[in-house]
């Protein structure tokens, strides 16, 4: 039989959703690398060699006639304003038996020199994206980092040995008290100058810069982790000079909130009060088939100073099976309705969403006028096999 349930305490549960600073420790692979080919592998494409860490190296040719490395770091200064890259590791994997293998992750990125910023996309194919921001943004001088889209902001500082591996993908940051021209290669049938250099902070690298116009074709550095373990960062190199715009992230999202705890906003707060499913719908909108409404009161209250904007379309519904789901309309009036509270106002009301019957661990965010509100929205723990409308 159809029926609804509802829940007005708070939940807590997992996000099945990748953290950033697990998913960036890289696994090394055997050390030994067989001569690497100089055919070049589409961007994105897995290659076998990327199992080997780090990336297997073109073959160095000393020359004596190698220009001094402080004149190729000006060329490429002068040469690249924006570039597009792509990360190629490896990462930790289960295998049978509790074992710790590794698979190749690749992870886009873009960067800017003249004003220096640079910015990697969330990492994995699973994690949502609420904001059109990636989860690792460097601008200045100054490393912001989360581990996922629904989690605040935290600022690093670029001197820090791990994150700083990944900040000095940008070759803004390439001009070191320590230079010196290892060599020319041929990488992807173009002859560069291989680099090594140690930033200020003494991590070393090394750098392939391509001969004919200064661009940079590729970066890899090693660090190592607390139990003296190397791990590799490779990046990839493409598409430069395209118009490219990387602003400091948006510091208003304080994290996922459970049922009835309310987020700050500058003149007030809101607080999911109430969760509740429902598989009969209203006379004007009933579920589909196989879908069921949630329905998240939402309370705002007005402490002043200023007044607080309250809009049921600025708030989308995420989780497993739901990806962004935008509120509807049901005809009830329980449904919040749009309008501004001045100091004092108190308002309640429902925002409701059509998902899948089985959606659950669910997170509703609200994109609010000087705050993001994330905020949980689990709902009861049905027997395996049962589901809500059945």
């Amino acid at each position: 039989m159809p029926h609804k349930a509802k829940i007005r305490l708070p939940l807590c549960f997992p996000m099945r959703v990748s953290s950033l600073a697990l998913a960036l420790l890289l696994v090394p692979l055997a050390a030994a690398c067989n001569p690497a080919t100089n055919e070049p592998v589409a961007f994105g494409q897995v290659d076998p060699s990327e199992f080997r860490q780090p990336l297997p190296e073109p073959r160095l040719q000393k020359r004596s006639d190698a220009p001094a490395a402080s004149r190729l770091l000006s060329q490429l200064a002068s040469s690249i304003r924006s570039a597009r890259f792509q990360i190629v590791g490896t990462e930790m994997a289960s295998r049978p038996q509790g074992q710790i293998g590794a698979q190749v992750y690749h992870l886009d990125g873009v960067l800017t020199t003249r004003a220096p910023a640079m910015e990697l996309k969330p990492w994995g194919v699973s994690e949502y994206d609420i904001d059109g921001r990636g989860d690792f943004i460097v601008v200045g001088s100054t490393i912001y980092v989360r581990g996922n889209t629904f989690t605040e902001w935290q600022t690093i500082a670029a001197g820090d040995p791990y994150w700083g591996v990944f900040a000095d993908i940008n070759p803004a940051l390439w001009v070191g008290s320590n230079e010196s021209v290892l060599g020319e290669a041929l990488l992807d049938g173009s002859p560069t100058w291989v680099l090594q250099l140690t930033n200020e902070f003494g991590l070393r690298f090394k750098a392939w810069i391509r001969e004919k116009d200064g661009y940079p074709l590729r970066y890899t550095a090693a660090w190592l982790n607390a139990k003296g373990s190397t791990y590799y960062v490779n990046a990839l190199y493409r598409e430069f000079n395209t118009t490219v715009q990387i602003d400091t992230p948006e510091m208003l999202n304080r994290g996922v909130a459970n049922p009835g705890a309310p987020v700050a906003l500058p003149s007030g707060s809101v607080t999911v009060t109430e969760v509740e499913f429902d598989c009969l719908g209203t006379t004007s909108r009933r579920p589909a088939t196989h879908d069921k409404f949630v329905l998240l009161t939402l309370a705002f209250v007005d402490t002043g100073p200023g007044q607080v904007p309250v809009s049921p379309d600025a708030w989308r519904l995420y989780g497993d099976g739901v990806n962004g789901a935008a509120p509807i309309e049901t005809g009830s009036p329980q449904v919040l309705r749009a309008q501004v509270l001045s100091p004092g106002d108190r308002v309640s009301g429902a925002v409701v969403f059509e998902v899948p019957e089985d959606a659950y661990q669910l997170i509703t965010v609200g994109h609010l006028v000087g705050a993001t509100a994330v905020m949980s929205a689990g709902l009861p723990i049905l027997p395996n096999g049962t589901l809500p409308c059945t």
